[in-house]
């Protein structure tokens, strides 16, 4: 099981035990695997294959998993990434700022809702650490890659937590969703909220047990997927590897996810045009971006020529988050689910 675990400062410096943790997290991935096990034989759902379109991907749909309706400010937390907004939210925290607050509206597709009334405390990469002071936090949250560097001055501001997002050199078996198990815990622990985040992870296992069951019905279990998305500046397409929470998510679902490449330090590798190909018959999900995105790509004679273009194996889904927790990993999955089906029904 991957772990990393940052030693915060609470007066002086306070680490985290980690057998004592480590205890806590396999009790809960023993309970979550018994209890899935369960569902997947016992589980009764009312969507019917050939009325997929229950399987609601709006953006207002209700989530089958146990959100507070009310947030409270206490305690008073600093989000310096859009992860850890998102699982403070999940878990009725009102973070009292956030770093490139409109980019979490934008990007991280604004789920659960940023409510009015926090702060900007600069961007991800660059937190002003003066509009930090300023919030007075009681806990500080962040990512190694981008916040290890600022760990001293943050931990003087008020105790910093930094939760893993990408893969170690050395850890070539990582998985972001068995780290977001990890890192979900470790944050509600820290907000005293750790009986929500044991249910919410319970329920989102049950919502992938139910999905599975549909895409087996269908006859889609086994099929060969990858996820990507058009990116700018000349990146081309970005494929996520079987690192990211998409692959998790699609093994979950049944489905063989395919590409197995990534970046250094990364869960995505970019394909150029003519790079493409090494996709062979793979199906690919494709988010579905604002127009103009891919569009050089997509009306290329060179991109007819590949094999998921000559069958008609491209899906598309909204934009979603490829990080945060049980909020993310739900949209995901039923937006996987959703447009598989949609286009099964529609040949």
């Amino acid at each position: 099981m991957l772990r990393w675990f940052i030693p915060i400062a609470m007066a002086g410096v306070f680490v985290l035990p980690h057998s004592a943790f480590s205890e806590e997290v396999k009790q809960t991935f023993d309970q979550s695997v018994n209890e899935q096990s369960d569902q997947i034989t016992n589980i009764k759902t009312t969507t019917k294959v050939k009325n997929f379109e229950t399987i609601d991907v709006s953006d207002d749909a209700v989530l089958p998993l146990s959100l507070p309706t009310t947030l409270i400010n206490t305690p008073r937390t600093v989000a310096l990434n859009w992860s850890a907004a998102e699982m403070l939210l999940s878990l009725g925290i009102k973070p009292v700022a956030l770093t490139s607050i409109n980019g979490y509206r934008k990007w991280q597709s604004n789920h659960p809702a940023l409510p009015e009334g926090v702060a900007e405390v600069g961007n991800r990469a660059f937190p002003s650490l003066p509009a930090v002071i300023e919030q007075k936090s009681d806990l500080i949250i962040g990512y190694p890659f981008r916040h290890a560097r600022l760990l001293d001055e943050l931990n003087a501001i008020a105790p910093t937590l930094l939760l893993q997002q990408f893969s170690r050199f050395e850890q070539t078996d990582y998985r972001y969703m068995d780290q977001m198990r990890i890192n979900y815990l470790q944050l509600a622990e820290y907000v005293g909220k750790t009986a929500l985040a044991k249910q919410q992870l319970l329920e989102m296992d049950a919502e992938l047990a139910r999905l599975r069951l549909i895409l087996g019905r269908e006859g889609l279990q086994g099929k060969k997927i990858a996820y990507g998305k058009f990116v700018g500046m000349g990146y081309g397409l970005r494929v996520f590897s079987k690192q990211s929470l998409a692959a998790s998510i699609a093994t979950q679902l049944g489905l063989d996810y395919q590409w197995d490449i990534t970046l250094p330090g990364k869960d995505f590798t970019h394909l150029q045009l003519e790079q493409i190909k090494m996709l062979q018959d793979t199906a690919l999900i494709l988010v579905q971006e604002t127009a103009g995105k891919g569009e050089r790509m997509m009306t290329s004679p060179l991109w007819a020529q590949h094999q998921f273009v000559k069958n008609d194996d491209i899906y598309t889904v909204s934009p979603l988050w490829s990080f945060g927790g049980p909020v993310s990993v739900v949209r995901m999955a039923r937006a996987f689910t959703h447009t598989l089906l949609e286009k099964s029904h529609a040949r």
